[in-house]
C-alpha cells in the first residue's frame, strides 16, 4: 500500500505536533486549524522522498486503518505505505517530509520516528573450510586452509533439527543441493526473492547446509532485506524481522518446533534506534539473535546491531580469528563482542548454480558459524534452551574454549567459539591440499554423490 498526508485532514493532534497550545486550540474555528497546518509540507509526490520508520506505543491498539485515520492519511498509490504488526511492536514504514517526521514525534500513541539508513555488507578483497573441526576439535586446526581433509566431530545426531534460522540477508538460493530441501523462501523487500549477491546464500550455508554447515538438519528461511549489491535499508530490514517474528509465533505452535535464531550477517555506520528496538524485542520474545561483529577493525560498540552483544543484551556479537586462531586483522573488537569463530578462508554454498561453491571471508562467515552451534545446543535441549536466549547465551559463552585467542580483543573475553565435542584430531592437517582448488573442488564429492563446482580460490572479505 501506498500513502500521501491528505490536505483536508483534521487532525487536532498534528496542531499539536506543530506546537499550538492546547487550550488556544479549542478557542481556535475548525477553519483556522485547517489553515494553521502546514499540509503542503507533508503532501510528498517525489519518490525520492526520505522514508521513516514510526513505532507506535505499546499500549497502541492500532491497525492500519486506524493509524491513517488518526494520522489524516488517506491512500495513493504514489506514496510507500507499510505496515506492520506482531507481537513485539506496532509500526509503520512510510515516506513523507522532516517536518511531518517532527509532527508525528509529538503524537501520544507513537514512541519512535527515525529515517531509514543503509544497512551494507561491505566488501574488499583477501583467500575452505577449516572451520568445522575448529569448533569441534580441542586442538583446532592448523596447516593449509584450502585443505579438504579436516574433520567434523558430533555427537548428537540431531545436528539442529527443528531449528528455524532465518538468515536476514541478501537471499538464499533455496534449491542448492547442499540444502537438502530444508530451505525455503520466507520475506523479500524486493521485486524478487533471487540472492543476486551470493552472500545470503554463503552466510545460510555455513550455518546449515550439509558437508560446509554446522547445523546440518536446521530449517532455513530467506529473509531478503539486502540487494543484489548487498546493501539495503534499515526500514526494510526492520519490516523483514516483523516477518519474522510472526513467523516464529506461529511456527512456535507447531509439532517438532524447538526455536528460532535470527542470523544478521550486516551492520550500518552507527547505531539506529529503531532497528536496536526490534532486535532487543525479538530477543525478548524467545527469539535467538547471532550478529556480525563488523569488519573495521574497530570498537564493535559503535554500530548496530553489534553494538547489543556483550553485557548490553541476549544479542551474541560474533568476531573473526583465522586459523591460527589470531583475531582477524578486519574484525571490529571490544566489549561488545561476545565471542570469536573462524571468520577467514571460509568455503560455502553459492549463488551462482545448485552445485557451485565459493570462499569468503568476514564477520559475516564467523556469525553463521555461530549461529549453526546456537541450533546444535538448543535441539539438544529444546526446553531449557530452545526459547530462552539467556539460558542459551550463558551456554554458549560456558562452552566456548577459553584464552585461545591471540592478538588484540580490545576488552571482549577471549572465548573461541566451539560445539562442546572434541574430535581428538591433531590440529595439523594429514595433507595439504595439492594442485589448484579448482582441479581438487571438480573431484570433490559430497555425500550426496554430488560433485561441487568451485566458483574462485580468492576469498572476498565480507562484511
Amino acid at each position: 500500500m501506498r500513502t500521501t498526508l491528505a490536505y483536508a485532514a483534521l487532525v487536532a493532534s498534528l496542531s499539536v505536533a506543530y506546537g499550538a497550545d492546547v487550550e488556544a486550540q479549542d478557542e481556535k474555528t475548525e477553519q483556522e486549524m485547517i489553515g494553521a497546518l502546514p499540509s503542503k509540507d507533508c503532501l510528498v509526490n517525489s519518490t525520492e522522498a526520505p522514508t521513516f520508520t514510526v513505532m507506535l506505543t505499546k499500549d497502541s491498539d492500532d491497525n492500519g486503518d486506524s493509524f491513517l485515520a488518526k494520522v489524516g492519511m488517506t491512500l495513493d498509490i504514489d506514496r510507500m505505505f507499510q505496515w506492520m504488526d506482531n507481537s513485539v511492536f506496532k509500526g509503520v514504514n512510510i515516506q513523507t517530509t522532516e517536518k511531518c517526521k517532527a509532527a508525528l514525534e509529538q503524537l501520544d500513541f507513537i514512541d519512535l520516528v527515525e529515517q531509514s539508513i543503509t544497512v551494507t555488507s561491505s566488501v574488499t578483497q583477501t583467500t575452505a573450510p577449516w572451520g568445522l573441526q575448529r569448533i569441534s576439535n580441542d586442538a583446532g586446526a592448523s596447516g593449509d586452509p584450502k585443505g579438504q581433509d579436516f574433520t567434523y566431530t558430533f555427537n548428537d545426531q540431531t545436528l539442529g533439527e527443528g531449528v528455524d534460522i532465518y538468515v536476514i540477508d541478501t537471499g538464499v538460493r533455496d534449491t542448492h543441493a547442499a540444502f537438502q530441501g530444508r530451505a525455503v523462501q520466507g520475506f523479500t523487500a524486493f521485486a524478487t526473492s533471487t540472492d543476486g549477491d551470493g552472500h545470503g546464500t554463503h552466510v545460510a550455508g555455513t550455518a546449515a547446509s550439509a558437508k560446509f554447515g554446522v547445523a546440518q538438519k536446521a530449517n532455513i528461511f530467506a529473509v531478503k532485506v539486502l540487494g543484489d549489491g548487498g546493501s539495503g535499508s534499515s526500514s526494510d530490514t526492520i519490516a523483514g524481522m516483523d516477518w519474522v517474528i510472526n513467523n516464529h509465533d506461529k511456527r512456535k505452535t507447531q509439532p517438532g518446533f524447538v526455536g528460532s535464531i535470527m542470523s544478521m550477517s550486516w551492520g550500518l555506520q552507527g547505531t539506529a534506534a529503531a532497528v536496536d528496538r526490534v532486535i532487543l524485542g525479538a530477543s525478548e520474545a524467545g527469539i535467538h539473535v547471532s550478529v556480525a561483529a563488523g569488519n573495521d577493525g574497530a570498537d564493535a560498540c559503535g554500530t548496530t546491531p553489534a553494538h547489543l552483544g556483550g553485557a548490553n543484551s541476549n544479542v551474541i556479537t560474533v568476531g573473526s580469528v583465522n586459523i591460527e586462531n589470531t583475531v582477524s586483522t578486519f574484525s571490529n573488537i571490544g566489549e561488545c563482542v561476545d565471542i570469536y569463530g573462524p571468520g577467514e578462508q571460509i568455503l560455502s554454498t553459492w549463488n551462482t548454480d545448485d552445485n557451485v561453491i565459493n570462499f569468503l571471508s568476514g564477520t559475516s562467515m564467523a556469525t553463521p558459524g555461530n549461529t549453526g552451534v546456537m541450533a546444535y545446543l538448543m535441539a539438544q535441549d529444546p526446553a531449557g534452551l530452545g526459547q530462552n536466549p539467556s539460558a542459551l547465551k550463558a551456554k554458549l559463552l560456558a562452552t566456548a574454549r577459553q584464552n585461545e585467542i591471540a592478538g588484540n580483543l580490545g576488552g571482549s573475553a577471549n572465548l573461541l567459539l566451539s560445539s562442546g565435542e572434541n574430535g581428538g584430531v591433531a590440529a595439523k592437517t594429514k595433507r595439504t591440499a595439492t594442485g589448484s582448488p579448482a582441479a581438487w573442488a571438480k573431484s570433490l564429492v559430497h555425500s550426496l554423490d554430488k560433485r561441487w563446482s568451485l566458483l574462485s580460490s580468492e576469498s572476498t572479505l565480507r562484511f
